[in-house]
Order: C-alpha cells, then structure tokens, then sequence
C-alpha cells in the first residue's frame, strides 16, 4: 500500500457524535494491502447529462433516454438509504435543505444544497457505468453498513487500509466491486441524492461513512452547468474559485490496475 498526499487534503482527526459509526466503516483487514494505489484527487467528469425536469414534489423526472456520467455521479446515494441525523436515520430522499445532519468530524451540519437524480433500468441497460453500487449488510469490519445500500459508483467510501493512514482514505464505490460481497447493483430504478454542507465532511449512512459532495466535481463545463449554477446560489464565494470551498476530508486511493 503506497500512499501521497493530496494537495488540500485534511488530515482531521476523529470526533462527533457518531464515533461507532466512524469504527464500523473502517475495517479492510480482508483486503491485501497492495490492492490500492497512490492517493489522488477526484476530477469531475466531463461529460454532459440529458436535459431534465424538477416536478412539483422535487423529485427529478428524466426522458428516459440514454444518459452519460457526468458530476451528477459524483458522492451521491440512494434515495432510500439513511443517513444520520440528530432526530435519527432518514432516507436520503427525505431530507430537505437545512436540515442537520451528523458528520464523522465536524459534529452537527446543516444542508446546504441537495441534489437528485433518477435513472431508469433501461438507462443503466444502456449505459452500465452510471448503475449503482450494492455494498451488502455487514460488508466492513464492526458489521457496517447495518442494511444493504445502493451508492452512485463515485461515491467515496471511508475505509482503513493496511499501510494507509490510520484516519482511512476514500475509496470510489466501483474500486471495491468484486471485494468483500461489493457488486454492480441490478438495473433497476434509482434515485441518487447529493448532499452539500458547508464544507467536506463524511456522513453516516446505515452505519457506513460516506462522503458529502466536495465543490471540485462542479468544474464550468456544459454538462455541469445547471448543477453549478445551483450550487453557486447557495455558495457565491465559490465563483472566484472552488478552491474556496476548502480541502478534502480525507486522502483518496484508487485500485491498482
């Protein structure tokens, strides 16, 4: 296991409210340690979504054609899977900007911006990479997450490697199919949900700690440009730079290829 560190990268250390979470979500003591590479920062991807439409119930509907990546994948779960909030677990597709929720590191946060997506079975049939992830109940070490759950195949993952920093490093979903039961889910609908708070932080999600949106995924491309202008409404300083948002909250590492 060979790790670097990450230009902005935050080397916090572990407290909050949820401190049995952070312990089920760390365990990869099954994963040999040159499984992973160096660590590295996400970049965006640069490719354009279909149009869509945000009905009455914001929810988001799409025609339901051909789909590519784009930062709408980025950090996003499912609909239904729960995150932790002061209150409780609610499913992702429940909360509401302001809400709080619980971070691993930073305590209570508020939402900033919240953003869905849906995909439908023929879009995944068609496009397989934009499918989610199933990581199965009692995957990790501590027995997270407490259910099965369905992440977007960006979604980063707070894991602990052998040789890696003891605060873990994020892993994108899609590096742990084929480990430990972690596969691409069947194509049926899904609905990612992004979450923002004001600045990276990881979050509870069914007991796996899970990465909130970081603004470098909203780079200034056509594809990107409704989801960044909705985010800029809610963080102006972010128009000098996304740089403002602030560092990563963890290191991140990739699988050897």
């Amino acid at each position: 296991m060979i790790l670097a560190t990450t230009n902005g990268a935050q080397d916090a250390a572990a407290h909050g409210r949820i401190e049995a979470g952070k312990r089920e979500s760390q365990g990869m003591e099954n994963i040999p340690g040159k499984a992973f590479a160096r660590a590295r920062p996400v970049n965006a991807a640069r490719t354009a979504p279909r149009p869509f439409v945000l009905t009455a119930e914001a929810r988001i509907d799409i025609p339901d054609m051909p789909l590519l990546p784009g930062a709408w994948l980025q950090s996003a779960i499912a609909a239904e899977t729960r995150v932790m909030t002061p209150q409780g677990p609610k499913p992702a597709g429940q909360l509401q900007i302001d809400d709080v929720v619980l971070t691993i590191d930073k305590g209570a946060l508020p939402l900033h911006w919240i953003g869905k997506r849906a995909v439908s079975p023929k879009q995944m049939a068609e496009m397989p990479e934009i499918g989610p992830v199933t990581v199965p109940r009692n995957a990790l070490a501590g027995g997270s997450p407490r259910m099965d759950i369905r992440l977007s195949p960006l979604a980063g993952l707070l894991l602990t490697l052998p040789g890696g920093p003891e605060n873990g490093v994020l892993i994108e979903a899609r590096e742990m199919i084929g480990l430990l039961g972690i596969k691409a889910a069947p194509a049926r609908a899904v609905t990612y949900v992004q979450l923002m708070t004001e600045e990276h932080a990881l979050i509870a999600v069914d007991g796996l700690a899970v990465e909130t949106l970081h603004a470098n995924a909203l780079h200034p491309l056509p594809g990107n440009s409704r989801q960044r202008a909705e985010v800029l409404a809610r963080f102006p300083d972010l128009e000098h730079g996304l740089d403002l948002y602030g560092p990563e909250i963890r290191l991140r590492a990739e699988r050897r290829r």
